[in-house]
């Protein structure tokens, strides 16, 4: 039947929706609290790479700050591990070893991908 639109159907009916699913799904897995030690401890990690950093002890800085990005991806502690490999690489660079900039450089690049 067409209506004085020209459609055909009917302006006084309307489409019955059922809507399912959402009380049906599982909610999403919750993302589980960093516990406070857990916390403490990467705050530690974080403090002790800094501290080889300030001795000169670059090689030492440099394995810590890579692994708490590695094994800590999405901790405030791998931002700040970020922003000192950054720190590192731009020290390389100011020093001429511009390969092991470039090296940091592109792996930390790859990490914002």
């Amino acid at each position: 039947m067409t209506n004085a639109s020209g459609y055909g159907h009917d302006d006084t009916q309307q489409a019955e929706f059922v809507l399912t699913g959402e009380a049906d799904l599982p909610p999403p897995p919750a993302v589980p609290p960093v516990s406070s030690m857990k916390q403490a401890l990467l705050t530690r990690l974080v403090l002790m790479a800094q501290r080889y950093r300030q001795e000169g002890q670059m090689r030492q800085a440099t394995e810590m700050f890579w692994a708490l990005i590695k094994d800590y991806p999405d901790t405030p502690e791998s931002e700040t591990a970020k922003a000192e490999l950054l720190k590192l690489a731009e020290g390389h660079e100011r020093a001429g070893n511009l390969h092991m900039a470039r090296g940091m450089y592109e792996q930390l690049m790859e990490l914002e991908d």
